[in-house]
């Protein structure tokens, strides 16, 4: 039987970037699709942080009462999240999915271009900020061909509060190094990477690769950070086998 099947949603979106995941999965699998605090129909945090973030996650089952053990699947911050999901409650992680993501903490310049672009949320509003990041969400396939998936992408942004985006910001750039996580890592662990991610390159899909015992790596052509809603199907065969291969166990 296959386990339930937690996605944790890419910054700056929202669980609705699990819709067709979602609706494709549900004959398969249980498929819980929080909004992370402050995002979509979801209250902010005070302080906010990506430790809190997996504990809500926690208590998200809890209140479900799914006590089995959950395929964690994460896509950049929530990647951040399932790692720290798997730091505090490994006992509760049956296989873990790494999408368009890294294992390590920001660099003292990225952490500082966060703190930066959360105090121009703050003071502009998302509209500024949700034009400078689009061409760094998607490919550049999916810009020049797929208008539809930029005009999604461009409405859940701006659908949140923006609040809880700087909030996001803020808890990300605090995160810990999860580096240390890769070569303890025991259940089955899918790594996906988008060819054309200009956020996360190819080569920190491979880096956890290799450090996770066992991991799968899977790179998805024409595709930029956001894997799942540019390239769908690809997305969507490379999951199905690997729920099949856990259900399977």
């Amino acid at each position: 039987m296959t386990p339930p099947l937690v996605f944790i949603h890419a910054f700056p979106l929202s669980q609705g970037m699990w819709k067709v995941q979602g609706q494709r999965l549900r004959e398969m699998a249980r498929v819980i699709t929080p909004d992370l605090p402050g995002f979509g129909g979801s209250a902010r945090l005070a302080p906010p942080s990506i430790p809190r973030m997996a504990r809500e996650i926690a208590a998200l089952l809890d209140q479900l009462k799914i006590q089995e053990p959950v395929v964690v699947a994460g896509l950049s911050m929530g990647g951040y999240v399932a790692f720290e999901f798997l730091r505090q409650f490994p006992e509760r992680v049956r296989g873990l999915g790494l999408f368009s993501t890294r294992a390590a903490a920001d660099t003292p310049e990225a952490r500082e271009g966060r703190l930066k672009a959360a105090r121009k949320i703050q003071d502009e509003g998302l509209e500024p900020f949700a034009k400078g990041i689009l061409p760094k969400l998607l490919g550049k396939t999916t810009i020049a061909t797929k208008p539809r998936v930029v005009e999604e992408v461009t409405r859940m942004i701006l659908a949140n509060d923006p609040d809880g985006v700087a909030d996001a910001l803020l808890a990300m750039a605090d995160r810990r190094d999860s580096t240390e996580l890769l070569g303890a890592i025991r259940c089955p662990t899918l790594v996906i990477a988008g060819e054309e991610d200009a956020f996360i390159p190819v080569s920190e899909g491979r880096g956890m690769r290799d450090q996770i015992p066992g991991a799968r790596l899977e790179v998805i052509g024409k595709a930029g950070h956001l894997v799942n809603l540019e390239q769908p199907e690809a997305f969507q065969a490379i999951l199905e086998r690997f729920l099949l291969e856990q259900s399977a166990c």
